[in-house]
């Protein structure tokens, strides 16, 4: 079982649990288990969000990137989905430093090698290998300085030139969109009113962003925006705020933009993609417009695995991970937004009414902070109380630990509100009572 990997990378506070020597060791382990599986490195690129552990981080991979002999190029504040598409288009590897929506004294890093997050078995071996001594030989690499963005917003900007015009604001989160939005609007010629823009090291997804609506709920009424765009700190989440506040989720987006390709004759396979977190209404939506709709746990990778095995090529989740894998390999929230805005105009759809016209079931996400993620899932108590939640007629109940937090989800979907209510409680009840008696009773 893996200690430092989670679902989304390695993550902690920085210089507490991510410190600068353990940063050092993931590199060294990284290029030594990716040479022994034949990995053909071009320059190992290296990028960041905003965070002011990042250059300390990206230092500690640096150095010893280049004591393993191997040159690399620093892209600097760039998006993960940035780094993700140039990392395939030039067939090499690359490092990302970020803890996406987390608060600014965390920090994380993200390994991707030819577009894709490395398999769970790989990062596996990294782990094994951190105290092992590695050693690539006498040579040393050295640091190579190329601007790396040009080709990734020539890419964009030729797709979606036909977007020129349109009216948007965008909550940057001031993370590592700061370094992509604002050339893509201009170079497009949509009208883009940005907040959130102005990084101080301190400030990413400071009551801004993808996890903090509200900001934009209020904002975007002081603009002529017919949308606002909200990104995360690492930029590969979308969720979208209509003109009076209305939230369309990663839900809606997957939806509209289902039904826009399906028309267009671009929806592989007539497949779309979801994780258990996604709302029953949404996958009776498309099945009534003849979609097969697949589920798998949460996770953009496993979201993705289950993409390639089905030959699909739209899925993601509610969060506002969204994959369109004929364009690319990961979430990416500014391609995201640009195809949303063109599926409501190819389907000449107000994206909000659409939202309002898909009536879901009621759902509550609560989270419960622990130490034992593992123990508490395992616990026969907990178990049992999922089990008998099958009593209740149409409702779902998902309790998982957090990938990258201390945290058990509960997550309780039904048609009648006051009995999801009702489970909700009952389920924080019973964890709370788990972990503060100390005693884990295994099944």
């Amino acid at each position: 079982m893996k200690k430092y990997f989670g679902t989304d990378g390695v993550r902690g506070i920085a210089n507490e649990e991510l410190t600068a020597e353990l940063a050092f060791k993931i590199g060294k382990s990284a290029s030594y288990v990716l040479k022994m599986h034949n990995h053909q490195f071009k320059e190992i690129l290296i990028a960041r969000d905003t965070r002011i552990s990042g250059e300390m981080i990206e230092s500690a991979l640096t150095s010893s990137l280049l004591s393993m002999g191997l040159n690399v190029t620093l892209c600097g504040i760039m998006p993960t989905p940035t780094l993700a598409w140039l990392t395939g288009k030039h067939e090499t590897v690359g490092f990302m430093v970020s803890a996406s929506h987390n608060p600014w004294m965390h920090n994380g890093i993200k390994i991707f090698s030819n577009g894709y997050k490395l398999p769970d078995e790989i990062e596996e071996e990294i782990e094994c290998n951190l105290d092992k001594t590695s050693k690539a030989g006498p040579s040393v690499g050295k640091i190579v300085r190329v601007d790396m963005l040009p080709s990734y917003i020539e890419w964009i900007v030729k797709r979606y030139k036909d977007l020129a015009g349109e009216r948007l604001a965008f909550d940057l989160a001031n993370g590592a969109a700061i370094s992509t939005v604002p050339l893509v609007v201009k170079e497009i010629g949509i009208k883009a009113t940005i907040f959130n823009d102005k990084p101080d090291g301190k400030n990413i997804n400071e009551k801004c962003g993808a996890l903090y609506l509200d900001f934009m709920k209020e904002a975007i009424k002081n603009t002529d925006a017919a949308y606002g765009i909200v990104n995360d700190g690492d930029a590969d989440r979308c969720m979208m705020i209509g003109k009076d506040g209305h939230t369309i989720d990663g839900d809606d987006i997957i939806v509209v933009n289902a039904l826009s390709m399906k028309k267009e004759g671009r929806l592989k396979n007539n497949t779309v993609v979801g994780t258990v977190m996604t709302n029953l209404a949404i996958e009776e939506y498309l099945k009534r417009n003849e979609i097969q709709f697949l589920r798998t746990k949460v996770g953009d990778r496993y979201v993705l695995e289950k993409m390639i095995e089905t030959g699909s090529n739209i899925g993601g989740e509610q969060s506002g991970h969204v994959i369109f894998l004929d364009l690319e390999t990961t979430g990416d929230g500014l391609v995201t937004a640009l195809e949303s805005v063109r599926a409501s105009k190819l389907m000449k759809i107000d994206l909000k009414g659409f939202s309002l016209g898909m009536k879901r079931y009621h759902q509550i996400l609560e989270n419960v902070e622990v130490t034992d993620k593992e123990s508490i899932m395992n616990d026969h108590e907990v178990l049992d109380f999922i089990k008998k939640t099958q009593r209740y007629e149409s409702l779902r109940i998902v309790l998982r630990p957090s990938g990258t937090e201390p945290l058990i989800r509960i997550m309780v979907e039904g048609k009648d509100k006051a009995i999801v209510r009702k489970v909700v409680d009952e389920a924080k009840e019973i964890i709370e009572r788990v972990k503060d008696s100390g005693k884990i009773h295994k099944s």
